[in-house]
């Protein structure tokens, strides 16, 4: 019995010290520390990486919507409202040519209300205005503009206006443009906004109207610069805006050319 007991006690097996068990777990503590951090670090990279293309992805499509408006847009007609919040423009609907001379300040000839024109077919929108050799936003916007005109229809080879009317001057390359009512991008309380079919008597884009959002989180301190252009010169828009989003945030500045055929 004695040889037996010895034997057992010779072959079993000793178990962890407590200063072993405590460095085992210090070291795992060490390893999962390292691990985590790993983890988050590449979680957050992770998270910043889809943060930063939602906002560039937010950024193009405001920038490409605006720059692809504008550019149909009547070179004259694009002016800054409301404290040059807005920039405000009357897209082209279509555009074509009209016969003859039409009664203007130089000609002094009888009010019309008709202009005999090439038939026209409408692109974009809803034609409801004429304009034809405007130099200015003034002559197109307000209660009474020199170069603008109510639009009712073609019949019988020419443009049937909505009252009578002494043009401000013909075109030089006799061309008249049928408009739709004004539309604007405005900066508002850090929203890009568009505003769509604004009556262009109006004097300011009333902001309280409907309106779609394009972005948020949106600042600048001068979001729209323009140079008007002339009989031969292009009007060319800047967009300056700081696109934000958390932590991130991104600048564009955008030049937009409207091309003058008058």
């Amino acid at each position: 019995m004695r040889n037996v007991r010895a034997d057992l006690q010779n072959s079993s097996v000793r178990g962890f010290t407590l200063v072993e068990l405590i460095a085992v777990m210090v070291i795992l503590s060490i390893i999962a520390t390292i691990g985590v951090g790993f983890v988050v670090r590449a979680t957050e990279s992770y998270q910043s990486t889809q943060t930063r293309a939602l906002l560039v992805n937010t950024a193009r499509q405001s920038i490409e919507r605006m720059t692809r408006q504008l550019r149909g847009a009547l070179p004259f007609s694009v002016r800054l409202t409301n404290a040059d919040q807005c920039l405000q423009f009357m897209p082209i609907a279509a555009g074509g040519n009209y016969f003859n001379t039409v009664p203007d300040l130089q000609n002094l000839a009888q009010l019309t209300t008709t202009v005999p024109a090439s038939p026209v077919s409408i692109d974009f929108g809803t034609a409801r205005f004429v304009a034809i050799g405007a130099m200015s936003a003034n002559e197109i916007y307000g209660s009474s503009p020199a170069s603008l005109r109510g639009y009712l229809g073609y019949n019988a080879g020419s443009l049937q206006l909505a009252s009578s009317q002494r043009w401000q001057r013909n075109s030089i390359n006799k061309r008249f443009y049928l408009l739709d009512n004004a539309q604007a991008f405005c900066l508002v309380a850090n929203e890009l906004r568009f505003y769509g079919d604004i009556n262009p008597q109006s004097a300011n884009v009333n902001l309280a109207g409907n309106f779609d959002i394009l972005a948020r989180n949106v600042t600048a301190t001068t979001p729209f610069v323009f140079v008007n252009g002339s009989a031969n010169r292009n009007t060319q828009i800047t967009l300056s805006l700081t696109f934000a989003t958390g932590d991130e945030s991104i600048h564009y500045t955008q030049g937009v050319f409207i091309r003058n055929v008058p």
